[in-house]
């Protein structure tokens, strides 16, 4: 078997991070990594875009077959090897656990995305490099919302749709932890903890996890749960982690928090109904 994966090893890099603690959870460690960097806009190079035209990282490669999309990678891994199982036996729990992982990525990859461009991005790396990264993105809606919110900050649309995604997500988890559960399908580590985990950790990384997560206990209790995971920690030791408190994630989290705290609050003002 040869697998190669063509990955970003930081700590905020979202979908490589999806498969890189699918990986380590199922104790896989027979692949060849395949390090990019996006700043050198490595992902836009005809070599990568001809496996993976729509530019998005990671691309895994196993005997020749190519797999895209971070979801359908951890999915594809768990197939890979018996034990420990990440998916439920039970075609129903399947189901259930298949209903999360839609949901974040479809509302958590872009609200996840639009934090770390409102803090890090936006408050640490020159405009220029950005508006050189700008000329060769190919998907319209990445480009308009990392404009806006590099752009216009916490004025951006973008800002409380994010908000809103992340506040479903946890309304929902918080739902689901009610009967005393550990993990999202029960007592299992699933392929559920694995697709949010990299999420929920860029929100730590800038601080604002503490003050987001205090109307929803249970949520804080799974996060500290999965934060002790080995794979999870793992993800500290990678480059651009924010362990200190002078990292560039900490510090620009810190300068934007006041007005996010300000867009947190109109959220669930204007939403309180949802609730």
């Amino acid at each position: 078997m040869t697998m190669e994966i063509y990955y970003l090893e930081e700590t905020d890099s979202i979908c490589s991070n999806r498969v890189i603690v699918t990986l380590s959870e199922k104790g896989i460690t027979d692949w060849t990594p395949i390090k990019m960097l996006l700043m050198n806009r490595d992902q836009f190079k005809p070599s990568y875009l001809a496996m993976n035209p729509n530019g998005t990282v990671p691309t895994l490669v196993h005997n020749g077959a190519v797999i895209r999309e971070s979801s359908l990678i951890c999915s594809y891994i768990d197939t890979l090897k018996a034990d420990p199982p990440l998916a439920p036996e039970d075609p129903i729990e399947r189901f259930h656990m298949a209903e999360w992982i839609k949901l974040f990525d479809e509302r958590g990859f872009e609200a996840c995305a639009v934090i770390n461009f409102l803090t890090k991005f936006r408050l640490t790396i020159p405009r220029e490099e950005f508006m050189k990264r700008w000329k060769y993105v190919p998907n319209i809606d990445r480009l308009y919302r990392q404009k806006s919110v590099l752009l216009d900050g916490l004025d951006s649309p973008y800002v409380l749709r994010a908000i809103g995604a992340f506040e479903t997500i946890f309304r929902r988890m918080e739902k689901a932890l009610e009967d005393d559960r550990p993990f999202l399908m029960g007592d299992r580590f699933t392929l559920a903890e694995t697709n949010l985990a990299p999420f929920i950790k860029v929100i730590e990384m800038v601080r604002f996890l503490d003050f987001w997560l205090e109307p929803y206990p249970l949520t804080r209790a799974w996060w500290d749960r999965l934060a002790s995971r080995p794979s999870i920690r793992q993800l500290d030791e990678f480059p651009s982690n924010a362990v200190a408190e002078d990292s560039p994630h900490a510090r620009a989290g810190r300068e934007t928090e006041p007005g996010f705290r300000e867009k947190l609050a109109e959220y669930r003002e204007t939403f309180a109904h949802a609730f």
